[in-house]
This record gives C-alpha cells, structure tokens and sequence, in this order.
C-alpha cells in the first residue's frame, strides 16, 4: 500500500515520481488524490509544466502572484501563494481576477478588494 500524508495513491506516484504529470494530477477523480498529486509533484513543476503567465505579483508573497494557465482549450486563473506554514501551493480563482491582491480578498469572501483587510497573522 502506498499513502501520501495519509491519503492511499498509487503506487507509480510514490515509487515513479517522475512520471506523475501535472495533466494527471490536476484531472484525477478523486480530489484528495488529486490534492496529494499536487503535493508530490509540487505547485511549481506543475505551474512550470502547465506554462504559466504571471498576470500580477504583489510583494508580499502571502498575497501571491496571480497566473494563468491553459486546461483543456480554457484559460484558467491561479493564486500561487505561501501559507502560514510556509508551504507554497496554489488556488483556483475565477477569471475575472486581475490582480493577486483581488484573488486573495476573493479567497476570504470578499468581492470588494477595497474591503479587505490584509491579516497580520496566517496560521
């Protein structure tokens, strides 16, 4: 049996890393498989992979750096962040996000950027 954080994969992710594909990780059926492929290949490969566009990077890297990316003849927007934790990862957002600061506020709840309060702390 082959597990990552928990979380039974197949075998090839764990012994053939390698081979595990962004396109792999990001269709997989079931979503914590697919969250534990992301893990493994890691969101940069896989934003490398998928040839990202920086739309807008803000400063603070807790606020991030919005992308784009082509899934299947549509263009996708991602928030590359790093959490409290320090871990890197990234965030589905809709397309409309222009700015990383937008997307971030839009993860909290908010559609109004200017309504956003940046926390102090993330945990």
């Amino acid at each position: 049996l082959f597990h990552w954080h928990g979380v039974k994969v197949p075998r090839e992710w764990i012994m053939s890393k390698e081979k595990l594909t962004a396109k792999t990780a990001l269709n997989w059926e079931n979503v914590e498989q697919r969250r534990a492929a992301c893990e493994i290949l890691g969101w940069d490969k896989i934003l490398l992979e998928l040839d990202a566009t920086t739309i807008d990077r803000d400063d603070d890297p807790e606020i991030g750096e919005l992308m784009e990316v082509t899934l299947e003849d549509n263009r996708e927007r991602f928030l590359r962040v790093r959490c409290g934790t320090g871990r890197q990862f990234a965030l589905p957002v809709p397309p409309n996000m222009e700015t990383a600061l937008q997307a971030n506020a839009w993860t909290f709840g908010y559609d109004d950027v200017n309504e956003f309060i940046i926390p102090e702390v993330r945990t």
